[in-house]
């Protein structure tokens, strides 16, 4: 009887060390994937700052991704470098878009997350400069082939002025406050923060003519051709953290001032002067193919692009992934679904 209350002792023992050990096993928690790796070849200016912000922020990470943010002055070399395939995701502007499509390079806008107006004009004062139409004969530094060369066309042309009415000086946008101020040029066309830095090295003597309603940028995402079928989940973290960087920066706006100067080197008041003509928000629409289209003439008129038939820029936008997150900001006309 004893060896018989034993054994059944033993037996419901070894039945509750099995369910503690099942009960274990069933509630423990699967350890997370590693995060995965993306690079992205960003600008260092106002116009990168979202995504300086979700690193930030720790958004990339809360959405699994390990974020690289490979620096540049830019969007011009950023679009290089993702060309060349050093990074996954370029940020950069519409202009070299149009340019690296007339080399018929296979690559796709995924989104874009910010329009703006921040480009200007700066001059010098004492060169007697008080209007757009005083820089006829006048040298003016600019990036060629960004979209600061295509906005002094705009600029231009509105005052019945062409590119040949004034003398075009190649300066790299981060060598353009210098060379104004030291009188190499007499005006600058540029984007945030080179203009605000040649008011600043021009102490009192600049004269600005800011683009308006002339001229609004698009700041754009841009991967390989087919990297959104490749890896779709890493461009939905990376647009939603984007995403969600964008709201920070809406809620928590002087936060967002204050991390863009110290992340830029700039003072307070310099991001503040800029920081309205940003419009952040992820976005396709059909103005970025008409301005594409608008500036892919421009380029083919002077001469910077082939005279040849006109890209078909509906085949250079991939909504595929954004219409999964905001189907509501796609609005481009018979783009890929």
């Amino acid at each position: 009887m004893i060896h018989s209350r034993s054994f059944l002792v033993s037996v419901a023992a070894s039945i509750l060390i099995i369910l503690a050990t099942l009960t274990v096993f069933w509630t423990r928690k699967p350890a997370p994937p590693p995060p995965e790796p993306l690079v992205v070849a960003a600008t260092v200016n106002l116009i990168g700052m979202p995504f300086f912000i979700a690193e930030q922020q720790g958004f990339f990470a809360d959405e699994g991704l390990r974020v690289t943010l490979q620096r540049h002055p830019f969007g011009k070399p950023a679009l290089e470098a993702m060309l060349r395939g050093e990074a996954d995701v370029a940020m950069t502007a519409e202009t070299p878009i149009i340019f690296a499509s007339f080399k018929e390079t296979p690559f796709s806008v995924i989104a874009h997350y910010m329009t703006s107006t921040e480009h200007s004009i700066v001059a010098r004062a004492d060169r007697g400069i008080r209007q757009v139409t005083d820089l006829r004969g006048r040298r003016i530094g600019v990036s060629i082939g960004t979209s600061a060369h295509y906005f002094l066309h705009v600029m231009l042309s509105d005052q019945g002025l062409t590119i040949a009415d004034v003398e075009l000086v190649p300066i790299p946008a981060p060598d353009q406050a210098a060379a104004l101020a030291a009188g190499r040029v007499d005006a600058i066309a540029a984007f945030a923060p080179h203009t605000t830095q040649s008011r600043v090295a021009l102490q009192g003597n600049a004269i600005s003519f800011p683009a308006g309603i002339r001229y609004t940028g698009f700041s754009c995402l841009v991967a390989s051709r087919d990297f959104s079928q490749r890896r779709p989940e890493a461009v939905l973290r990376l647009l939603r953290a984007t995403d969600r960087a964008i709201t920070w920066m809406r809620d928590h706006r002087q936060e967002a001032i204050d991390f863009s100067a110290r992340e830029l080197g700039m003072k307070v008041a310099e991001v503040e002067e800029t920081w309205d003509a940003l419009r952040p928000a992820l976005a396709l629409n059909q103005a970025l193919i008409f301005l594409l289209e608008a500036e892919a003439r421009w380029a083919m008129n002077i001469g910077l692009a082939p005279a040849a038939a006109m890209p078909n820029y509906l085949d250079y936008i991939d909504a595929s992934v954004l219409s999964r997150l905001r189907p509501e900001a796609v609005s481009i006309i018979q783009g890929k679904p």
